[in-house]
């Protein structure tokens, strides 16, 4: 795929995402209630909702997700999403940074990250495939140095790449060389899958391949098997594999029991900290979400921070009510 066809497709990605019909139908955790205290017997001044994430100090357990690069609208989008994670202290995952490799002029909408939130934590973002596809250890490294980060994403799409047009869809022997590279990084890896869940069988595997987290962005968020299928015009596929994969919920569950030290990252239709906050009940160690903050980095970074301020606050009140003084 050539560099102008990358670009192409991110600014579609935008659009579909934001379609309201790239969402999930379905309440994301319906059989969880907030165990709410009627006497929570603590201060709301008192409550933090700072986590520490491989001694970086967080003011929430968010991450703001990985979203786009490559083009001006990505440019304008991560600067203000920059801006605002250094204002606040949160997490920030980079958007699939395979184009800031093959040019060095859309590099410069990575490189807006550290630039703008030099004390943040920053995931860099890289398709696991690549592997598959003549890249190596060096080529992971140098979208690392690109946004000078402090964990990297690896990013699984076998569904999303199927339905692509021109997609990659060599998945075999791809354990191995994962295995491989989380040996040779020097920054904790990340598992991410695009919206259809992570299962156990293969959670299990990455945990013993030494990954340091998996976020199992499941079913309930955008479906970039919609996404994709919309993009080649074909809408009998919109349809039939829209909702094809693992619901948020059900990846939860299923690996919490088997992570380990490796942090649960719950994603895939996170629209609220209470949601979040339902997510670290049955085992998620933080909670990532795009689409409220894509919206508002369309805007200012001045939107985002306020986004961002209004979940913390949002959580601190959660937490309160269930008296719970810290996360």
């Amino acid at each position: 795929m050539s560099q102008a066809e990358i670009s192409s497709r991110k600014g579609e990605h935008i659009k579909l995402c934001l379609d309201s019909e790239s969402q999930g139908k379905e309440s994301l955790f319906p059989g969880v209630n907030l165990p709410y205290a009627a006497l929570p017997e603590i201060n709301l001044d008192d409550v933090s909702t700072a986590v520490n994430l491989f001694g970086s100090e967080l003011s929430q357990p968010l991450i703001i997700s990985s979203m786009t690069g490559g083009t001006e609208h990505g440019n304008k989008i991560n600067t203000n999403l920059a801006i605002a994670a250094q204002a606040s202290q949160v997490a920030l995952g980079v958007g699939s940074q395979r184009i800031g490799l093959e040019n060095p002029e859309a590099a410069k909408s990575f490189e807006v990250f550290r630039r703008h939130a030099p004390s943040a934590f920053i995931l860099a973002n890289m398709g696991a495939i690549q592997l598959n596809n003549g890249y190596g250890v060096d080529h992971y490294r140098k979208v690392i140095e690109m946004v000078q980060a402090d964990a990297i994403y690896l990013h699984i799409n076998p569904l999303q790449e199927a339905l692509q047009p021109g997609g990659d869809s060599n998945y075999a022997g791809l354990l191995s060389k994962i295995t491989d590279l989380v040996k040779r990084l020097d920054v904790p890896v990340f598992i991410k899958e695009v919206g259809h869940g992570i299962d156990l069988k293969t959670a299990q595997a990455l945990i013993d391949a030494g990954v340091a987290g998996i976020d199992v962005a499941g079913v309930g968020g955008t479906s970039y098997a919609w996404v994709e299928a919309k993009r080649a015009n074909n809408n009998d596929f919109a349809e039939w594999f829209k909702d094809l994969g693992i619901t948020t919920e059900q990846s939860i569950r299923a690996i919490a029991p088997i992570k380990g030290s490796a942090k649960l990252v719950a994603s895939g239709g996170i629209r609220s900290p209470i949601e979040g906050y339902k997510a670290h009940l049955i085992g998620a160690d933080l909670y990532a979400s795009t689409r409220p903050f894509l919206q508002a980095a369309l805007v200012s970074s001045d939107a985002v921070n306020d986004v961002i301020e209004n979940w913390q606050r949002g959580l601190r009140v959660a937490m309160f009510a269930t008296g719970t003084a810290s996360w």
